[in-house]
């Protein structure tokens, strides 16, 4: 089978080149290798192949997915990040090893890609968009040093911790399919999938191929039981508004954005952005059981 790979070959302490391209022969793929730091993603996009697979962090595989020229291809992923949040919303975990043995073709998982349009031209995403809270905790994240694994996860909880006691109001107005959203808010998500950040569910119950976006909102008066819930997030759904849309508004001044793991300052005092899933999905390749593996009931 014709396979491509693109590698992160900076990404994680799970595995390297080798390791990869081992566990892709092992399993008689035909593997073209391309490294997003070294290579042309585009062109590498451009060759004719049956399978992309994608090994390294939540940033490399929304490098390559968002600029996919052809969607139906079935994607497959090696998560080799800390987080793992495109990866964690699709229960996607494992070795390179350990997944290619699961892969089969047939089992494949629909995906939205997020679009959004605003003054700077259209932009797309995969975990989400959002002004305030967390792209201020983004700008400041990317300053500090980083961590390995599960630390590197903890320092960045313990920062957005942080952020979540000093954060002021913003001015925000949200319009969901039309329909305006009043509150008083630190910052508005607009989430493709469940997970985000350092590995947070923030919208939990997120469909990623219902064509629908999850709109969180952190809202002023519940910053201590946000702070709260950061310490074990994953005991309890998280202490935001949440709404469902396919058409998303918003409209801003004097705070950052951010697209997936990136974080904008505004490039002007007024931002207006309109936030959708496009049209065609990407098709996800999903692990099956080994054949091997006994349930509790066999």
């Amino acid at each position: 089978m014709r396979t491509t790979l693109f590698h992160n070959p900076s990404a994680g302490h799970k595995a390297d080149k080798d390791d990869i391209l081992a566990a892709l022969k092992l399993a008689d793929f035909e593997v073209r290798y391309v490294s997003v730091k070294q290579d042309d993603i585009e062109r590498g996009l451009d060759k004719k192949t049956d399978l992309i697979v994608i090994a390294g962090g939540d940033g490399t595989i929304t490098e390559v997915m968002t600029k996919l020229p052809d969607r139906s291809v079935p994607v497959a992923l090696l998560p080799l990040g800390t987080a793992n949040n495109i990866a964690r919303s699709l229960g996607i975990a494992g070795t390179p090893q350990e997944l290619v043995e699961t892969w089969n073709l047939y089992n494949t998982r629909p995906m939205d890609v997020g679009m959004v349009k605003a003054s700077w031209g259209t932009s797309r995403f995969l975990e989400g968009f959002g002004v305030g809270l967390f792209a201020e905790f983004l700008k400041a994240a990317d300053k500090r040093e980083k961590g390995k694994g599960a630390d590197n996860l903890r320092k960045g909880r313990a920062l957005l911790e942080k952020w979540v006691k000093t954060a002021k109001p913003i001015e925000v107005s949200i319009t969901i399919d039309g329909k305006a959203l009043k509150g008083e808010f630190l910052g508005v998500e607009v989430m493709n999938v469940p997970f985000t950040g350092p590995a947070l569910p923030l919208a939990a119950k997120a469909n990623i191929a219902d064509g629908r976006l999850d709109i969180v909102c952190f809202e002023a008066d519940r910053r201590r039981d946000l702070k709260e819930w950061l310490a074990s997030p994953l005991d309890e759904a998280a202490p935001v508004t949440t709404r469902q849309g396919k058409t998303v508004e918003l409209t801003w001044t004097e705070t950052a954005n951010r697209l997936d793991d990136e974080s904008h300052g505004n490039r002007d005092s007024k931002q207006i952005a309109e936030v959708a899933c496009e049209k065609d999905q990407v098709q996800m390749l999903i692990p099956v059981k080994h054949p091997a593996q006994k349930t509790n009931e066999e």
